[in-house]
């Protein structure tokens, strides 16, 4: 019979920390690759007829262009991607969808037409071009430096299709300069992306 004792026994690592105490880390945690899986999410809420074997063919050609634009392994992983890089990732998912697809993404960078543009103006321009069918890849900073996609919008909150399984931005807790602010949006990186009718 085993000694009940064992029974309280936990699994410890060699340097005799508890496992139970630790959590895994999961893919994305400790890598930058949140602007390629944005490009990669923002195309498959526009042409789901991608699949998973689609997607996953649109993934290495996202990642081929990474090492074509110069940009090696280590500084993707490691320090993230730069808006330019972002561009050329959205790009090749729309070079990707009309040769295998068929069909054509219209590609827009959000433009104010105001000088001094403020939060809320931004936010209800967002909103309308989500409501017209656009998706959103939105580069955020302040709490964490992060590429999402945004959907669908309401005053107060925006969807999220996002790599970091974040599932929703919130107004109150976004500004565009003001650091005390959980999220800081920069209007010049934010892509609008729309499948064009046909």
């Amino acid at each position: 019979m085993p000694n009940s004792g064992n029974r309280n026994r936990r699994a410890r690592t060699s340097q005799g920390r508890d496992i139970a105490e630790m959590k895994p880390f999961r893919q994305g945690d400790l890598d930058s690759l949140c602007g390629l899986y944005a490009v990669l999410n923002a195309t498959r809420l526009l042409c789901p007829e991608l699949g998973y074997e689609g997607s996953r063919s649109l993934f290495r050609q996202l990642a081929e262009t990474l090492t074509a634009k110069r940009v090696t392994a280590f500084e993707t992983v490691a320090w993230g991607i730069e808006m330019p890089t972002v561009l050329a990732l959205i790009q090749s998912a729309r070079t990707y969808v009309r040769e295998v697809l068929d069909t054509s993404l219209r590609l827009e960078p959000f433009r104010s037409v105001r000088k001094t543009l403020r939060i809320g103006y931004l936010w209800k321009a967002l909103m309308s071009r989500l409501k017209e069918g656009w998706v959103a890849i939105i580069g955020i900073s302040g709490h964490h430096n992060h590429w999402t996609v945004a959907h669908r919008a309401t005053a107060k909150s925006m969807r999220l299709f996002d790599s970091d399984l974040m599932t929703t931005l919130k107004r109150s807790r976004c500004s565009l300069r003001c650091t005390r602010a959980p999220h800081q949006i920069d209007p010049g990186e934010i892509f609008l992306l729309r499948r064009e009718a046909g």
